[in-house]
């Protein structure tokens, strides 16, 4: 049996990505329903997104290294972690344009109580609706040692932040407990935003 000649270059790990020259109506159309900028706006970034990303897509370090001007190191990195927990939803280790634009308008959310919201939904890495105890201790915990507490005083003070919004008692946070303790917390409000 004669052996077929290979043809080389065509796909595997050597696949040369594609580059990405336009978006579609559908895409412009979705993000005008889904976030607050306009088809002329969303234009303008996917432009700017290209220019900087040609093959569609932004990689985690990448994204890390625009936060890392921006805000501190850590807290650059948690806020990066979330955005691809929440978006990177096949694992990647980017996001497209779409994702991209989901987390900006989510992200530059203007009243406190949006970017409660958009925290609430950052937080809840599973989708599920609610937090519990275990990504509130994550979450939260973290934030406080970013703020040089103690891991263990960190976990405690999440526990107790938990508790505290937790009104029903029924071991899960929806968005309503969430936003509404945060909102008469000031002290874990500025913690929660300071981390977005």
């Amino acid at each position: 049996m004669p052996i077929k000649d290979k043809k080389r270059g065509k796909g595997g790990k050597f696949k040369k990505k594609k580059k990405v020259t336009s978006i579609s109506n559908e895409d412009i159309e979705f993000l005008v329903a889904k976030t607050n900028y306009d088809a002329v706006e969303i234009a303008e970034w996917f432009t700017g997104f290209i220019e900087d990303n040609p093959d569609g897509t932004l990689s985690k370090e990448k994204m890390m290294d625009m936060y890392a001007s921006v805000l501190p190191g850590k807290k650059a990195k948690v806020f990066v972690d979330q955005i691809f927990v929440k978006f990177d939803t096949d694992g990647s280790g980017s996001i497209d344009f779409k994702e991209f634009m989901m987390a900006t308008n989510m992200s530059e959310a203007g009243s406190p109580e949006e970017k409660l919201r958009w925290a609430f939904k950052m937080y809840d890495k599973d989708g599920s609706g609610g937090i519990d105890v275990d990504e509130m201790v994550e979450i939260v915990g973290n934030l406080y040692e970013l703020e040089g507490q103690s891991k263990e005083t960190a976990a405690e003070k999440a526990i107790m932040s938990f508790k505290l919004l937790d009104v029903n008692g029924d071991g899960e946070l929806n968005e309503d407990e969430f936003v509404e303790g945060c909102m008469r917390d000031n002290t874990l409000a500025e913690l929660l935003n300071a981390g977005m």
